[in-house]
Parts: structure tokens; sequence; C-alpha cells
């Protein structure tokens, strides 16, 4: 019941005020019509074999080629995002670089940290640019949610296309 509720609601939103002004607005044909995603759920609170956090296929700061972020054993999204609980590194050497105690991903779950590891070579070479990738894991399972261009600084910036463009 509760995903023909969410069917509902979607093509309903499309015959509202709102989306018919956009749609002009934007010159989008009126026979067009809107699509319904539908994908499971994966939680990373199912216990210490779970996590989530977001990573970069490079430093964000440096545009260094390291993996590079943050994850919680045993939370959800919307934990890292309001700051409750203090983020683990996911490397040794960023756990060293931020004078961490808590342990690292590639210290705790060595297996999904090597597959994040191989799949950030993957999308950087596919997008021919750093990349920001949200995941879950769950019960030791990696999860990528979504990719997108990573924000980085102009020092950083400037390094990244040097090395894109120049193989480096």
């Amino acid at each position: 019941m509760q995903l023909w509720d969410a069917f509902a609601a979607v093509f309903c939103s499309w015959k509202n005020a709102r989306a018919v002004t956009y749609r002009r607005l934007h010159n989008i044909p009126i026979d067009w019509v809107t699509a319904v995603n539908v994908q499971a759920m994966v939680f990373g609170n199912m216990g210490d074999d779970s996590a989530t956090g977001v990573a970069f296929t490079r430093d964000p700061a440096t545009g260094d080629y390291a993996l590079y972020g943050e994850y919680l054993v045993n939370a959800q999204g919307e934990v890292v995002v309001a700051g409750i609980r203090t983020p683990q590194q996911m490397n040794v050497a960023g756990k060293l670089a931020h004078r961490s105690k808590l342990p690292a991903m590639e210290e705790v779950m060595p297996e999904v940290f090597q597959k994040l590891n191989a799949v950030r070579h993957s999308l950087e070479k596919h997008y021919g640019d750093m990349q920001d990738i949200e995941f879950t894991v769950q019960r030791g399972k990696w999860y990528m949610l979504q990719t997108r261009v990573g924000k980085r600084t102009a020092s950083a910036a400037l390094k990244i296309e040097d090395c894109v463009r120049y193989g480096g």
C-alpha cells in the first residue's frame, strides 16, 4: 500500500500548479510524463558491520590522489549531517593527519575499504574528474548511493586538472 501511495504522490505532483508553471517556463512539452524509480533501501545502522559515509576520489583540499573522506559505524546519513557523532577517517593516513583515536575504515572494514578504493579509480577514469561518493555499508556489503563531481579548493582544482589532462 505504501508503495502505491508513493507512486500516486509522484504522478499527482506532475499535475499541480507549481509543476505546470515550471514546465511552461522551461518549455517542457505538455505531453511529456514523469517517472518513478523504485529501489531497495540499505541501512547503515544495523550494527558494527554497517556504516554510512562520504568519500572523495582525491583530497579536495590538495588534489592529492588518495581516497579521502569520513564514515560512521552503525549510523544512517542524517546522523552524519547532524554532526551528532564524530566521524571516523577512511584511511590510516587521514586518521594520523587528523590526530584521531578512532579506527579508520581501512583498519576495521578492510574489504569494504578495498572495494571503495577500486571503485574510486573506475569513477574518476569514467567521469574524468574528482568524484564525491555517498555510500552505505549494510552488514559488510558496500553500496554506492550516488556520485557527483566533487567540490575542491582552487589549488586542488589546478592539480587535478593537470593530473587528468596529463595522466598524473
